[in-house]
C-alpha cells in the first residue's frame, strides 16, 4: 500500500510540472501558473486554462461572468492583458482563477503578479479538494466542479489595490507562516490550489492583471 501511495505522489507531482510546463510563458519553467502571460495560441483562446466560465455553478450572479473577462492586446505598455470588468455587470461580482495547481503538503507558495485597477479587486490562494462521489484523475487537470474549496486566504492579507494611472508589482505568500489550527486541518485535505481575482459588488471597477508568477518556496 504505502510503495502505492508513493508512486501515486511521484505521478501527481510529475504531472503537476508538466502542466506547468505548458503555460510557464515569458516567465521561464519554474512557474506554475499554466498561460501565466495570456499569451495562449490554442484553440481554447489567450484565456486557456484560466476558469471563466462559472455557469456550471447554478448561480445566477456568475451566469455572464466570462462576458466580462477578456484580454486586450496591448494596454499601458504591456501585451496580452486580463481585463475584468466589474462594472457591467449590475451587482454581481467578477471572478477568475488560474488552473489548479497539485499542493504538495507541507510546501508553501508565493504568487506574484503585475496590477492596475480602479478598485481593490480581493486577491487570494484558495485550497481545494476532490468533490465526493468523483473519482480522483490524474491524467489532466481537474474540472473546477469537480473539486470542492476548502481553504482561503484571509481577505485583510491579501486585498490590493492597484490604483488607477500605474502598474503596481504585488507579492504575497500561502499558507501564512503560523496558521491557525482550524487552517492547519484543512491544510491536511487539500489536493489543488488556485490564485483567484475578484471585483466585488460592492466595489465596482475595472482591473488589468499581467505576468501571473507562482512558485513554490522555502
Amino acid at each position: 500500500m504505502r510503495v502505492r501511495l508513493r508512486h501515486l505522489m511521484l505521478a501527481i507531482l510529475a504531472l503537476g510540472a508538466a502542466w506547468s510546463a505548458q503555460g510557464a510563458g515569458r516567465l521561464g519553467a519554474s512557474n506554475l501558473c499554466y498561460n501565466a502571460t495570456f499569451d495562449s495560441t490554442s484553440t481554447n483562446g489567450a484565456l486557456d486554462g484560466w476558469t471563466t466560465d462559472y455557469r456550471w455553478e447554478g448561480n445566477s450572479h456568475y451566469m455572464a461572468n466570462q462576458d466580462r473577462i477578456t484580454v486586450l492586446p496591448s494596454y499601458q505598455g504591456k501585451k496580452n492583458v486580463m481585463h475584468l470588468d466589474g462594472q457591467s455587470g449590475g451587482y454581481t461580482d467578477t471572478k477568475v482563477e488560474c488552473r489548479p495547481i497539485p499542493y504538495e503538503k507541507g510546501a508553501r507558495y508565493q504568487c506574484s503578479l503585475d496590477l492596475e485597477s480602479t478598485t481593490g479587486p480581493h486577491i487570494y490562494f484558495v485550497g481545494y479538494k476532490w468533490q465526493p462521489g468523483v473519482r480522483p484523475y490524474y491524467d489532466k487537470a481537474p474540472h473546477p466542479g469537480d473539486l470542492r474549496r476548502i481553504y482561503k486566504s484571509a481577505f485583510r492579507d491579501h486585498k490590493v489595490s492597484g490604483g488607477a494611472g500605474g502598474w503596481k508589482r504585488f507579492t504575497f505568500e500561502f499558507p501564512m507562516e503560523n496558521p491557525s489550527e482550524l487552517a492547519q486541518q484543512n491544510l491536511k485535505e487539500i489536493r489543488f490550489f488556485t490564485v483567484i481575482v475578484i471585483i466585488v459588488a460592492d466595489a465596482p471597477g475595472q482591473a488589468y492583471v499581467d505576468d501571473v508568477k507562482i512558485t513554490r518556496i522555502k
